[in-house]
């Protein structure tokens, strides 16, 4: 599927995501066959995982097994120059589940099933036993570290770096000062790469899971398909909680306020280190996640295939994947991710010391 040079296309039909360190494009070549291409921003991509992501999405869709091809989209080719890429296949009349969220075209019954039917594709058959070259644990480790030395560079976030704070009524010791706690604990970071480590999709969540638009099949909310593979810290492999906690991240309601802007954020900048923040709920763009529950059914999928869910590497995994995005975001978003890492990683600490 590699390419030394990436193929040439003869128009650009539709953006379809600009994304923090890619571009995903509709593209049409010579013959009029219809593609989607995704590839790297290069020097203007925000945080520092854009372009190995990419590859490593590539080698992920290459490498499935037989039984999986039909729930990614087909890789076309992928290549290196100018800047890591890849074409897959149009999915035609296909759209991100978040948008049919957001247009309320499902009712409860039918959220089930996609969920019944997503735990079993994904917790039934991707989450195989898979031998990582990277590990979680270090992952996570040096992305908390990478987060804290952030807040303490940023002229409008080094409030956050004060010994002790209160975040949504919770007494909390900052970033840095926890992350080294759990380092040197090393039994909650450690079990992060104890078994069973499986495949991940690793950036499981609405806007990367496909149906089509409309569809008269009688169990049309179980015809999904995955894109974008591999976590935003390029992680592909792991504890198979990794892909529930991302995927309830979203499905909640909190990672989509985050990133529309409709979360509230009090007390930056003040000298009482007393902060908040909170999901705008009266917004009408949130009320979809209010009307319909869209994580409970996988949550369950999800304990029967893999067992009770420990809370205190639950919370790290939430408290990771807002450090991560602490190094890729700004403004309010930033402020609500550092909020919600400190927070949550607290309530890890609080867990196991």
């Amino acid at each position: 599927m590699s390419t030394s040079n990436r193929p040439t296309l003869a128009a650009i039909e539709t953006l379809l995501r600009n994304g923090y360190w890619d571009r995903t494009e509709i593209i049409r070549m010579a013959d009029s066959s219809l593609r989607v291409r995704k590839q790297s921003k290069g020097h203007e991509s925000s945080g520092p995982w854009g372009q190995d992501n990419l590859r490593a999405e590539a080698i992920y869709l290459q490498e499935l097994e037989p039984h999986l091809l039909d729930l990614f989209p087909r890789l076309i080719a992928s290549w290196q120059q100018p800047a890591p890429g890849y074409d897959m296949a149009y999915m035609t009349d296909h759209v991100d589940v978040a948008q049919l969220v957001r247009k309320q075209t499902f009712n409860q019954q039918q959220s089930n099933e996609f969920q019944a039917h997503l735990g079993k594709r994904v917790f039934g058959q991707l989450h195989t036993p898979y031998l990582s070259l990277s590990s979680l644990a270090e992952n996570v480790v040096s992305t908390l570290q990478q987060a804290a030395q952030t807040l303490n560079d940023h002229d409008q976030l080094q409030c956050l770096t004060t010994p002790s704070m209160c975040i949504n009524g919770q007494r909390c010791r900052d970033l840095a000062t926890n992350t080294s706690s759990l380092i040197q604990q090393k039994t909650l970071v450690h079990s992060l790469d104890a078994e069973p480590q499986v495949r991940l999709h690793g950036d499981l969540f609405l806007e990367n899971i496909l149906l089509p638009q409309t569809s008269e099949h009688p169990h049309w909310p179980t015809q999904l398909v995955l894109i974008d593979p591999v976590s935003v810290a390029g992680m592909s492999a792991g504890h198979p909680l990794f892909d529930l906690a991302k995927y309830e991240s979203y499905a909640s309601g909190e990672l989509p306020a985050m990133r529309r802007g409709h979360i509230r954020v009090e007390g930056m900048g003040n000298t009482h280190a007393d902060f908040s923040f909170a999901i705008d709920w009266q917004d009408e763009q949130m009320q979809p996640y209010k009307a319909i529950n869209w994580h409970t059914a996988l949550r369950q999928s999800y304990i029967s295939h893999h067992g009770p869910i420990d809370p205190a590497m639950y919370a790290l995994l939430e408290a990771y994947f807002a450090a991560a995005m602490i190094l890729c975001t700004n403004g309010v978003e930033q402020q609500a991710r550092a909020l919600k890492a400190i927070l949550s990683l607290q309530v890890a600490w609080s867990l196991v010391a």
